[in-house]
């Protein structure tokens, strides 16, 4: 399913006063902030209760980078000098797909364009000044997310963050709370979070019965939606804009919506079940081929001696390969893999190919860190996670739609 769409907005070319610095390769202008009625901070919108509501608070302080999809409406970025290197005036929103077109997001659509209307409709909706001046045909997709669950149970829970975590580069960012965990933070291309869902949904019910959104409270209170959540781990994959460059995906909303069903009637599979195998399955490669035989040490060391003994030509039997191998083995369990790492030996990673060579995955070396006595062995679990794209929504699933109510004040996606 689709779980979080970052949008850019850029302003009518004829709205926008031009800096003397601008050329038509690189146009540069700006838009005065005091000509719309916008908050000085992030505001965050939604339909309450039948009522659109704008809310100026729960964002005071945030930058637009670290909003997440767990927000329960859409946020709202107006970036009059553009934003980074982007040097043309512009507004961003992102929210989560299936919160603002169904109140949660345990399970949704892999189709895109429903929320995207329903996106622009909230902009129209909340502030009709600015949207009467952005040009809606040129917005484009900077980033989404991409997400699918597997029911893990509470014993091995922790077992699969602790491996996930392992696969880990030491050049990767890594962001980590209480059952959540995100690989590769701040990357323009890719990123990889895992999180239990229960504890998100349990706390935007207590935020719903708070503020007395009825709505919201018959959503997420429902008995089905809570039995579903048992167990549920959600593997959310985001992917950015250089990302979308690498893959040649049009990000233009219009191009994005049209390739997004080419893909589908070509390939068969939702083009967000594709970028998140992209992002995940590189991964869960690295737990597989192995078994619990792999675990001996006996067992490793007979492997060890089969790839790399060798005969000479004059008959004389040749051990030094192995032995070193063998020596790097002993040494990541006695010293710890992350601590051998940091010295930059060149022996030390071409050996660890070398074991790579076997079978031995870089998740499995990590695990038997002595430094870490509740690393776990990774290569029993792999077997307990399972992500079945066919079993993702409950069988009194409806597919959501856009409220089109207010649709004909809008140019949207042709």
């Amino acid at each position: 399913m689709w779980d979080k769409f970052d949008i850019r907005i850029p302003f009518k070319f004829d709205k926008v006063r031009l800096s003397a610095a601008s050329t038509l390769e690189k146009p540069i202008g700006w838009v005065d902030f005091r000509d719309y009625d916008f908050p000085k901070c992030i505001p965050l919108v939604d339909m309450v209760d039948g009522h659109m509501v704008v809310n100026t608070s729960d964002l005071k302080s945030v930058k637009w980078q670290t909003i997440s999809s767990n927000i329960a409406g859409m946020a709202i970025g107006f970036f009059p000098e553009g934003q980074g290197f982007d040097t043309w005036p512009c507004v961003h929103i992102k929210a989560s797909p299936a919160k603002i077109l169904q109140g949660h997001n345990v399970f949704g659509s892999c189709d895109p364009l429903p929320a995207i209307i329903q996106m622009f409709l909230y902009l129209k909706m909340s502030f009709e000044k600015l949207s009467a001046d952005l040009d809606f045909e040129e917005a484009t997709m900077r980033y989404t997310d991409s997400t699918f669950s597997s029911r893990i149970k509470e014993f091995f829970s922790r077992k699969i963050f602790s491996s996930m975590e392992s696969l880990a580069s030491a050049r990767t960012k890594i962001s980590k709370n209480i059952d959540y965990l995100q690989l590769g933070k701040d990357s323009e291309y890719q990123r990889q979070k895992l999180y239990k869902k229960m504890q998100e949904v349990l706390a935007d019910l207590a935020d719903a019965k708070r503020n007395k959104h009825q709505h919201r409270i018959a959503v997420l209170g429902d008995q089905r939606l809570l039995d579903f959540c048992v167990d549920l781990h959600r593997f959310e994959a985001t992917t950015g804009h250089r990302k979308f460059a690498d893959l040649g995906i049009p990000v233009r909303i219009p191009e994005f919506v049209k390739f997004n069903q080419w893909f589908y009637d070509t390939h068969k599979i939702p083009l967000c079940q594709y970028l998140w195998e992209m992002a995940f399955n590189p991964l869960f490669a690295q737990f597989e081929g192995h078994t619990i035989m792999n675990v001996d040490d006996s067992n490793i060391k007979l492997q060890i001696d089969a790839k790399f003994i060798r005969v000479k030509d004059n008959g004389k039997v040749c051990k030094r390969k192995a032995n070193a191998v063998w020596a790097t083995y002993c040494d990541i369990k006695r010293e710890g893999y992350d601590t051998l790492a940091a010295i930059h030996n060149n022996t030390f990673f071409r050996n660890v190919r070398h074991l790579e060579e076997i079978g031995l995955s870089r998740a499995f070396l990590k695990s038997l860190d002595p430094n870490k006595p509740h690393a776990d062995v990774v290569v029993p679990f792999i077997k307990k996670l399972e992500i079945d794209f066919n079993n993702q929504r409950p069988d009194w699933y409806v597919e959501p739609v856009a409220d089109l109510s207010v649709a004909r004040q809008l140019r949207l996606v042709s």
